[in-house]
C-alpha cells in the first residue's frame, strides 16, 4: 500500500538513453551496438570489474555476500595497481573526440568514465564532487597557452586570451626538450578554439535529461578507492553531446556494470532519440514538479522578475 501511495504522488521524469557502437579495426565483422543509461567506462575501473566478473563466472561460490563481493573488487583493484598496471600510459593508448574536437587526457590518466547519471560506485557523484586542475597533457597537439606545460618540465605564463597553439610535428614534448620546439605550433581556427573551451569548461551541473555526457578521468584503482571514501575527487574532462573513442591497444571496457575485453576499435557514443520515461518520487513533504514550479514562480515574483 505504501508503494502504491508513492506511485500516486510521483511525477513523470525523462531519462536520456545512449547507444554505443563498437567497430573493431582488425576484425572483419559488423559493428556491435550496446545501450546504456548509467555510464560507460574504459580503463582501470573496467579492468577491475572484468577481473571480478571472470572470477565470478569461474568460481561463483566465492561470491556469497555483499561485503565479500566488495572485497573482491578491492583486491582486483589493488592487484591491478601493484602487479599488472595494464592501463599505464592510458593517454597514449586512446584518442578522445568530443563533439568533433579532440580532447587531450591527463598523462596520469588510467581510465575515463562517461556519466549520464551522476552516481557511481553505489552513489558517489563523480561529476558533482569532481575537480578541475591544471592539466598535464599526454599529447602536445592541443597544448594551449592557458595551461602550464608542467607535465613536460616546461613553464610559461598563463594568458587567458592568447591564441591557442597546436603542435604539428611532434606528438609529445619530453621534459628534456627545449622551449624552442613550441615554435612549430600553429593556430587552429577560432571556431575550434571556442568549441574546445566550451567542452572543457565543465561549468554545467550534471543532468540525466540534458542530452549531454559528463566525462571524468581517474588515475588508478587506488584513486578510485580514495574517491569512494571521500579522500579524493575525479578529474573533470569535458561535457559533450556525442563522443568517439579510438583505442590503439586492447583495454577493458564496461557499460552499466557489464565488462568485456575490448580489442583496438572505434567506439562511437550517441544519444538515442526516445528517452526512457520514469516515475520520479515526490519529496516527503508532498508536491512534486508542481510544487517546484510554484516555488520558482513565487521566488521570481518576490524579486520582481515577473
Amino acid at each position: 500500500l505504501s508503494l502504491l501511495e508513492q506511485v500516486e504522488k510521483s511525477y513523470v521524469s525523462l531519462l536520456d538513453r545512449w547507444e554505443l557502437s563498437v567497430e573493431e579495426t582488425h576484425r572483419k565483422r559488423g559493428s556491435v551496438v550496446k545501450g546504456f543509461i548509467n555510464y560507460f567506462g574504459v580503463g582501470v575501473d573496467a579492468q577491475a570489474a572484468l577481473q571480478v566478473h571472470m572470477l565470478r563466472e569461474s568460481k561463483p561460490k566465492l561470491f556469497f555476500s555483499r561485503f565479500i563481493n566488495k572485497a573482491w573488487y578491492a583486491i582486483a583493484g589493488a592487484a591491478e595497481d601493484l602487479f599488472n598496471a595494464s592501463c599505464a600510459g592510458f593517454s597514449q593508448k586512446i584518442t578522445l573526440i568530443a563533439d568533433g574536437v579532440e580532447i587531450p587526457l591527463p598523462v596520469d590518466s588510467q581510465g575515463i568514465i562517461f556519466l549520464n547519471i551522476d552516481s557511481y560506485m553505489g552513489g558517489v557523484p563523480l561529476w558533482g564532487l569532481g575537480e578541475r586542475r591544471v592539466r598535464r597533457y599526454g599529447s602536445a597537439r592541443d597544448l594551449c597557452d592557458n595551461s602550464f606545460a608542467e607535465g613536460y618540465g616546461l613553464t610559461y605564463p598563463m594568458r587567458r586570451n592568447s591564441t591557442t597553439r597546436r603542435m604539428d610535428s611532434i606528438d609529445r614534448i619530453e621534459s628534456s626538450e627545449s622551449l624552442d620546439t613550441l615554435s612549430t605550433m600553429t593556430s587552429p581556427s577560432t571556431k575550434n578554439k571556442k568549441t574546445h573551451e566550451n567542452l572543457t569548461s565543465c561549468n554545467l551541473p550534471s543532468s540525466c535529461q540534458d542530452g549531454m555526457l559528463d566525462v571524468v578521468s581517474i588515475s588508478s584503482a587506488f584513486h578510485l578507492g580514495q574517491i569512494r571514501v571521500g579522500l579524493s575527487n575525479a578529474h573533470l574532462i569535458c561535457q559533450c553531446h556525442e563522443a568517439t573513442i579510438k583505442t590503439k591497444r586492447t583495454l577493458a571496457a564496461h557499460v552499466d556494470g557489464e565488462p568485456w575485453k575490448q580489442f583496438p576499435a572505434l567506439l562511437k557514443i550517441k544519444k538515442k532519440k526516445d528517452p526512457a520515461v520514469m516515475l520520479h518520487r515526490a519529496p516527503d513533504d508532498g508536491g512534486g514538479v508542481e510544487v517546484e514550479v510554484s516555488n520558482l514562480l513565487d521566488w521570481a515574483e518576490d524579486r520582481g522578475v515577473i
